[in-house]
């Protein structure tokens, strides 16, 4: 009896291991996620507020990413860090759209990285505006009335105030000599601005500090600055000078040239017509060339007199620059952007080329194209082929009747491959794009118009 109770009670703690090493590892072995939800929150302007697991599911996963900064216009494309809590774990490779939920943003791309850490590409809304941050760090060069500042990031150009003048320059430097009050202290303040519809100005700067001007101590014996620094010498004498007795005149110095109006005055800060053509100065009265900001507008001027074009003239129509194609008005002279010219498409940095436009899409000639196949890749896809209609825009989430042949697409534009139905008749679409034709195809007879023949 004894070894009985013995044995009884050796196989009943033996159960009762057994139970607690699978309940052990049943305990030990994480749960498998298999889809992971997130929703973005932008605020009205389009910033991003925060990117966090959908409700229900912050006990799986924590979700992080790295703040940057953004251009008004923009879909940001954030990439995101997901996290497995303890307990959780990811098996899946996680690069399909469908093992993602998001909220108020489009799966770009994703990965699994480890079993702990998923990969995850977002394209959140646009964002819609933005203001230019305040200029800061104002400053002078006391010897020669410099004025810089700390450049502002998406600026375009900046207007300094002085003395009643308001100065609009490209750089986060300028020569303020000419506008300095006499035996005065003289302060300046500065506004970012852009030429994008999205960023409005900046609010205008503090007040610099004080420089004192006494005309008795800033020029020698020739006019210009003093020549103790030739860099400045160079390169910012101010407008007032060279003095010149002539009017309506040209004048070159070390290879730059200025324009005395009638009242024997320096032009400058502006584009002023001289001679039926238009010409733009800066604020030491240089001429400038090439692709210049203005007022808002961004023009060219001929960098050399070649032909019909004259240099520094304001040009219109077509012009090449750095190997690029611009398109500049043919009244107003202001660069075209964003916009078709004669079946050609310019974007904000010249003719665009082999890129999606929106729903379009523009050829190596820089053409919209219409009416045709192109094989591409769109976003983070492959090379696929997509149909463009009339108009240009990509044929999406439909059969379209091409050269009499129906062609299925789906949502994002891509052609679908293998068998579908249209209007009563099965078709096959093949590898390489076709519609098959008077073939067999897995086992069934296709006629001259594509029809299963049953």
């Amino acid at each position: 009896m004894k070894g009985r109770k013995l044995v009884t009670v050796l196989v009943a703690f033996l159960m009762m291991f057994s139970f607690a090493t699978t309940a052990m590892a049943a305990e030990a072995t994480p749960k498998e996620v298999k889809k992971i939800y997130l929703k973005v929150s932008q605020n009205s302007s389009g910033e991003i507020n925060t990117i966090l697991p959908t409700s229900g599911h912050g006990d799986e996963y924590d979700v992080s990413y790295v703040s940057q900064n953004y251009s008004a216009g923009e879909n940001p494309v954030v990439t995101v860090t997901v996290t497995a809590k303890e307990g959780y774990t990811f098996y899946n490779d996680f690069t399909s759209k469908s093992q993602f939920s998001i909220t108020g943003g489009k799966f770009w791309d994703g990965w699994r990285v480890d079993n702990s850490h998923v990969k995850v590409e977002i394209e959140c809304s646009k964002i819609t505006k933005g203001k230019l941050d305040t200029p800061t760090g104002l400053s002078w060069d006391e010897d020669y009335g410099l004025a810089s500042w700390d450049e502002v990031y998406d600026a375009d150009y900046y207007i300094v105030r002085i003395n009643g003048n308001d100065l609009t320059v490209n750089d986060n430097i300028v020569n303020l000599r000419a506008y300095l009050k006499d035996r005065k202290n003289n302060t300046f303040r500065v506004r970012a601005c852009s030429e994008s519809s999205y960023l409005t100005d900046s609010s205008w700067s503090a007040i610099s500090d004080e420089l004192y001007y006494d005309s008795r101590d800033w020029h020698d014996y020739d006019g210009y600055y003093d020549d103790y620094y030739n860099y400045y010498d160079d390169y910012y004498y101010p407008p007032s000078y060279p003095s010149y007795s002539g009017s309506n005149s040209w004048v070159k110095r070390d290879g730059i040239w200025y324009y005395y109006d009638s009242n024997h005055r320096l032009l400058t800060n502006g584009m002023y017509q001289i001679n039926g053509q238009y010409y733009l100065f800066d604020s030491q009265g240089k001429m400038l060339k090439g692709r210049q900001s203005w007022n808002g507008s961004k023009y060219f001027f001929y960098e050399s007199s070649t032909g019909n074009n004259v240099e520094g003239a304001r040009a219109s129509g077509w012009v090449l620059y750095n190997s690029k194609w611009y398109y500049y008005d043919q009244y107003s002279g202001k660069e075209v952007q964003n916009q078709a010219v004669g079946g050609y498409y310019v974007g904000t940095n010249g003719m665009v080329t082999n890129q999606w436009q929106g729903n379009r899409y523009i050829d190596p000639n820089g053409m919209i194209t219409k009416n045709a196949w192109q094989y591409i890749s769109r976003g983070t896809w492959g090379k696929d082929w997509y149909y463009f209609d009339g108009n240009g825009n990509v044929v999406e989430n439909q059969i379209r009747l091409i050269n009499g042949l129906p062609y299925p697409f789906d949502a994002t534009g891509k052609l679908k491959y293998g068998w579908f139905d249209y209007m009563g008749y099965s078709y096959y679409i093949k590898s390489d794009g076709n519609v098959a034709r008077n073939e067999w195809i897995e086992g069934y007879y296709v006629d001259n118009y594509g029809r299963w023949i049953y």
